[in-house]
């Protein structure tokens, strides 16, 4: 499980990373993956991402739909505020045990 926030979502602000803008990104990306995604399992998701309060936990195959989400259909900025977000938590989840 991954523990994600797209209330307070974090991304780089230009290639170099050098500053980050932080923001709810709760209804664009849900909208993402509700309006380019097939299957009731991505309609779950996006309506969990929407309907978020804060930091929430997410499986395997929810983070697995959002990266394609993220890598086909949002801006490589959001792709890369992802995968830093997921790559934090792991190394949270890591350093708790």
């Amino acid at each position: 499980m991954k523990k994600l926030n797209f209330a307070q979502f974090s991304m780089p602000d230009g290639i170099a990373g050098r500053k980050q803008t932080t923001g709810d990104v709760r209804e664009s990306f849900a909208d993402a993956i509700y309006n380019n995604l097939n299957g009731v399992a991505a309609k779950v998701l996006a309506e969990k991402i929407y309907k978020s309060e804060g930091e929430a936990e997410y499986n395997e195959k929810e983070v697995e739909m959002m990266r394609l989400a993220a890598g086909n259909f949002c801006q490589p900025r959001f792709a890369d505020g992802l995968e830093k977000a997921l790559s934090e938590d792991s190394e949270g989840a890591e350093t708790a045990e």
